[in-house]
């Protein structure tokens, strides 16, 4: 171990990076637990207002005079706080200093005449959203349906939606009394022509309602992701010039349109730009709420008794002694290491540009860390009994930041098939190679035959889907029946294609540790999670030869035996996540959890039995 190094920090190394230390001091003076304790019993209209309160005192904590979202090495700690505290915040964080001021800054970049508006949405005077998805067209951002119409005489832009199909769906725009911003995508007519798909500043409403010609429809709150949702529609909407975003495009005061882009399908692509702050953001935040939900069920875990039929009837014990907790709650936390170290790859410098197999990555591990995200939240509260379900201990709130973000920049099964296509097509891509008869005699143990089991099956798999196609082709179908048959495999290549990626970060960032018995045991720890996922298509990797018939069926017992050697070790991994308990307040995540849902007084046996009243007001369950 190097010298001043804490075991604890050796392993939190694999889940934070330098910048994440360096703005821990501003974070927790930020996040007083008090100020964002778990709100309860509150109305919707009072829900939503503590959001925007929030988003606002959090920017009254920053020196933003240039943007968040230049400063990556505080944002993305900034955003695993927030998704902690408030899922919800989380969600509107997101939506105002990403994808709003990101669509300035995307669309904008050059432009001076930009600052004021830059400078309200600096100081939360204006809220910001993004309007981009509509309510027919099975949602499609490439099928927008929204207009803005170039008028030459005034050089403005009129927004019209032309019918409910085109209808924006579902912005976060509904709450009263502030000050609303929009970017809103919308297919652009010059002259009777469609231009393509543009964004455009369009304010949405002021303190006292809608502006003119914008309707905004207030839709039920989701109890999974609180917030003020809303169909938003525009009724002849005039759009000023200068709050076109035209980015290298432009209209001459003649009416002549130019743009270095050739067609509108090539314009229209480039909206969707805005989508890899939805994958950086949603890898961050889904990563962190993935850490609190395995390091709450852990300790929990460890206090929470039972001396139920298993036992024996004998003395209590701590339901983490039992197998099958183990493997659910150490897998939890195995797959939440890997989640992490997935999302500190998203959070350096952002590069000067980024090929097509980059992209890819991104997109493909942010589906891999949605699932995960699901995955770990609902197993980790069906894992701490009925105190799982209290809104209290915070699995229902990470879990429906989960679900949100699933359909979030596209949905993870539209990701993967996108990175299927991508990868039949060679976009940037090489086929790893099948190293299965040098891996062969490796022990499953061995994170070489990981990587030669995982890069194998993604070969063999793209190997089949290629040949597939091709058939298909040959055989004289259209584009779409040639894939509508292989939806299915091409799946299942991207989520092997996932498993590859993970592994190579699990080794890379092992690897790096300074200490030889850290390396051990994070090894040993994430060896849960892939190997999971390996025995989970243990079927196919014998049929393919593989694995043996032994191996498969030696796995079970295999991953026992990885929770017993952890099982000395699952308190400490658990803290090294470095979960901020006091601002996540779940109560179970303490040994005396039960004191925090009653305020009854109790004594010893024999004392005096408590006063027969009702106690009222907040406890640590109702903070409100």
């Amino acid at each position: 171990m190097e010298s001043g190094t804490s075991p604890r920090d050796t392993l939190s190394s694999l889940v934070h990076g330098d910048s994440y230390r360096e703005a821990l001091p501003r974070l927790t003076e930020i996040f007083a637990p008090e100020l964002f304790a778990r709100p309860s019993g509150l109305a919707d209209r009072d829900r939503h207002s503590l959001t925007y309160q929030r988003l606002r005192h959090i920017n009254d904590q920053l020196d933003i005079s240039t943007p968040l979202l230049t400063q990556r090495g505080l944002l993305f700690p900034l955003l695993e706080w927030v998704a902690l505290a408030d899922p919800s915040l989380f969600y509107a964080f997101f939506l105002h200093h990403c994808t709003t001021v990101g669509a300035l800054l995307e669309f904008g970049a050059g432009r001076d005449d930009l600052d004021d508006i830059l400078a309200r949405l600096a100081s939360t005077e204006t809220v910001g959203a993004l309007l981009m998805t509509e309510l027919g067209h099975g949602n499609s951002n490439a099928a927008v349906r929204t207009e803005a119409v170039y008028d030459p005489d005034t050089r403005e832009f009129v927004l019209n939606t032309p019918g409910p199909e085109a209808v924006k769906y579902p912005p976060s725009v509904a709450g009263p009394g502030l000050d609303r911003l929009g970017i809103v995508t919308a297919k652009l007519l010059v002259g009777g022509q469609d231009r393509g798909l543009f964004c455009f500043i369009v304010p949405l409403r002021d303190t006292t309602g809608p502006c003119p010609g914008v309707v905004i429809e207030p839709q039920d709150s989701a109890p999974i992701l609180p917030l003020d949702w809303a169909a938003v529609s525009f009724h002849g909407v005039r759009v000023p010039y200068r709050n076109w975003l035209r980015d290298s495009a432009s209209i001459a005061e003649d009416g002549t349109f130019t743009d270095t882009l050739s067609t509108p399908a090539l314009r229209s692509r480039q909206a969707s730009r805005l989508i890899r702050y939805v994958w950086e953001v949603a890898a961050v935040g889904l990563a962190a709420v993935t850490r609190a939900s395995a390091a709450i069920a852990v300790r929990h875990a460890h206090a929470r008794y039972t001396n139920g039929t298993f036992a024996g009837f004998a003395d209590p014990m701590p339901v983490i002694r039992y197998r099958n907790q183990q493997r659910t709650l150490f897998g939890a936390l195995s797959a939440a290491y890997v989640s992490a170290m997935a999302a500190k790859s998203f959070t350096g410098p952002e590069p000067a540009g980024r090929g097509a197999g980059e992209i890819r990555t991104l997109f493909t591990l942010k589906a891999g860390i949605d699932r995960i995200a699901e995955r770990v939240t609902a197993a980790t509260r069906g894992a701490s009994g009925v105190l799982g379900f209290s809104p209290a201990n915070r699995f229902l709130d990470y879990q429906g930041l989960a679900h949100a973000f699933d359909a979030a920049g596209l949905s993870t099964q539209v990701l993967h098939l996108n990175a299927a296509w991508t990868m039949a097509l060679g976009f940037d891509y090489e086929p790893p190679a099948d190293d299965s008869a040098a891996s062969r005699d490796l022990d499953l143990r061995d994170p070489a035959r990981w990587r030669a089991l995982a890069g194998t099956r993604e070969r063999r798999l793209h190997e089949r889907l290629v040949a597939e196609l091709a058939a298909a082709r040959a055989a004289g179908l259209g584009e779409f029946d040639v894939w509508n048959d292989r939806f299915d495999l091409a799946e299942q290549l991207a989520e092997a294609h996932t498993l590859r990626l993970l592994v190579d970060l699990v080794r890379t960032e092992t690897d790096a540790l300074p200490d030889a018995e850290a390396r051990r045991l994070a090894l040993e720890l994430c060896s849960l999670h892939l190997l999971g996922e390996i025995s989970a298509h243990s079927g196919w990797y014998l049929a393919e030869g593989l694995l043996t018939a032994e191996e498969t069926a030696a796995l079970p017992g295999l991953l026992d035996r990885i929770c017993a050697g952890l099982t000395p070790h699952a308190l400490r991994l658990a803290d090294a996540l470095d979960v901020p308990y006091d601002l996540v307040g779940a109560p179970i995540a303490h040994p005396e959890y039960a004191s925090a849902f009653t305020k009854t007084a109790f004594t010893a046996p024999g004392g005096a039995a408590p006063d027969d009243t009702t106690v009222t007001g907040p406890t640590l369950a109702d903070p409100a």
